[in-house]
């Protein structure tokens, strides 16, 4: 089963939370507007060079369809206890619906 890179390019604002306010992430979880860059399927979830390596290529692919005129995704990025989803913001479908275990962050 392959690990996923999830490059959003831009996100709301983010904190550092505490445990009383952990609360928000169980259920539902908790919502951010985002753009996608891209999404990357990686051979392992560990590995910093393997996730600077993805992040590059993903950021390649920006700029590249950038100069064609093509537009990041514009998404909501849902972050609960059980895992991550990713929705397009216009239709409201599910892109992906990832557990964490599949995802690499930094």
């Amino acid at each position: 089963m392959a690990s996923y890179i999830v490059a959003p390019a831009t996100l709301g604002r983010a904190t550092m939370v505490s445990m009383d306010t952990m609360s928000r992430f169980h259920g539902e979880g908790v919502r951010y507007k985002a753009k996608l860059i891209g999404m990357d399927p990686v051979p392992d979830a560990l590995g910093e060079k393997m996730c600077r390596d993805s992040m590059m290529k993903l950021k390649g692919f920006e700029v590249a369809g950038r100069k064609q005129g093509i537009h990041k995704r514009r998404i909501w990025l849902k972050i609960s206890s059980s895992g991550l989803k990713i929705l397009d913001e216009r239709t409201g479908t599910i892109v992906i619906q990832l557990h964490f275990c599949l995802l690499t962050f930094r």
